[in-house]
């Protein structure tokens, strides 16, 4: 730790982002992150839920777990991420990715052999110079070694934030290709934000298409069209 930064640490310690309390790390604290309305730890395969089945139709899907729903403090922090690349809202979802992974006990019901991160096209990555996901998501599947394969190219391809359901569906038929074998994996795609679903569903068909035994699917948050 730098001289600069231990001054600046001593004089302006870190505070939750919700009640300003001071931390260790910049994020939330454990009071406040305790409270947030995240989706429950026992649910570890939400495709058994009627709602969530009437949602997001995933058909190549063998499981789905999500930490929370696209909506409020969540929200907020995941487009400041996607769209800022704010160092402090980053830091929050991978303490939420990781709360919720270790409380799920994610790795003791599902086995897994490599990790896919939805990728975005070649172009938005150089305009904007990194994949949120990557962001959010690497430490947790660093620290339990789960290798993560680029298994899983994305062609340019119209943004399909203002899109509706069958738009997106024909969107991501045509956005996705499949770079290399999967034979006999079991697959973690990992994504953050499942909106209809097909994104999401397009991909798991690839996988399963290039040879992948188990396709399941962990998303930072859920939100329907």
């Amino acid at each position: 730790m730098s001289l600069l930064h231990s001054l600046k640490k001593g004089f302006f310690p870190p505070q939750c982002q919700l009640c300003q309390t001071p931390v260790d790390t910049p994020g939330l604290c454990q009071t406040c992150q305790s409270t947030l309305p995240l989706l429950t730890h026992d649910e570890v395969n939400l495709l058994t839920r009627p709602d969530i089945n009437r949602m997001f139709h995933l058909p190549h899907c063998d499981g789905l777990s999500a930490c929370a729903w696209y909506q409020g403090f969540m929200s907020n922090w995941l487009k400041q991420v996607k769209y800022q690349n704010s160092r402090v809202a980053t830091n929050i979802i991978r303490q939420i990715i990781a709360e919720h992974w270790q409380r799920q006990q994610f790795a003791e019901h599902i086995e897994i052999d490599a990790c896919i991160l939805v990728p975005v096209a070649k172009t938005r990555l150089i305009l904007r110079g990194y994949n949120q996901v990557y962001q959010t998501w690497m430490p947790v599947l660093s620290q339990h070694g789960l290798p993560v394969l680029d298994a899983i190219g994305k062609h340019s391809a119209r943004s399909q934030v203002m899109m509706g359901k069958q738009a997106r569906k024909q969107n991501a038929m045509q956005a996705y290709f499949v770079k290399r074998s999967l034979a006999n994996k079991r697959v973690l795609l990992i994504d953050d934000v499942v909106t209809s679903g097909a994104t999401i569903n397009r991909i798991a068909a690839l996988c399963k298409a290039a040879g992948a035994c188990q396709v399941w699917v962990y998303a930072t948050c859920l939100t329907e069209i």
